[in-house]
């Protein structure tokens, strides 16, 4: 399901010098247990290039990046509303490149105003694994 994504202006206008930057913003590895992983699917993309979003659940969220890159992010606990909402809101720590977990987190409207997601594990799905996806999971 295609939702229309909404980025709110005042949470993602964090840019730095490095942002404005034409240059593809170089992917970094991952820390798990304080050693480094290789970053084998793993590729930086900008706030900016974000095109539209699915959440299964409360926990899970998929985004589209530029025309063809799906992308899982895995909150660390219960995201209230993310599988109700129409839209979220994506910001980036520091500039609007996004390289890992940290680099994000999900805002989601509540009825008690914004929630603020944060983000597990960012992983970039293989065509095989976006072909795998169920058709309510697809952004």
């Amino acid at each position: 399901m295609f939702r229309s994504l909404a980025l709110i202006a005042a949470a993602t206008l964090g840019l730095s010098a490095a942002a404005l930057a034409q240059t593809e913003p170089k992917p970094q590895t991952e820390k798990t247990d304080g050693k480094a992983a290789p970053s084998a699917q793993k590729s930086c993309f900008f706030s900016r290039d974000v095109r539209g979003f699915a959440a299964p659940d409360d926990k899970t969220l998929y985004l589209r990046v530029r025309a063809k890159d799906i992308y899982r992010l895995d909150m660390k606990g219960r995201c209230p509303e993310l599988d109700w909402e129409h839209k979220i809101a994506i910001d980036s720590r520091g500039s609007s490149s996004i390289c890992g977990a940290i680099d994000v987190t999900v805002l989601v409207k509540t009825p008690i105003g914004v929630s603020r997601c944060s983000v597990e594990t960012l992983t970039r799905l293989t065509p095989e694994e976006v072909a795998a996806l169920p058709k309510k999971s697809r952004p």
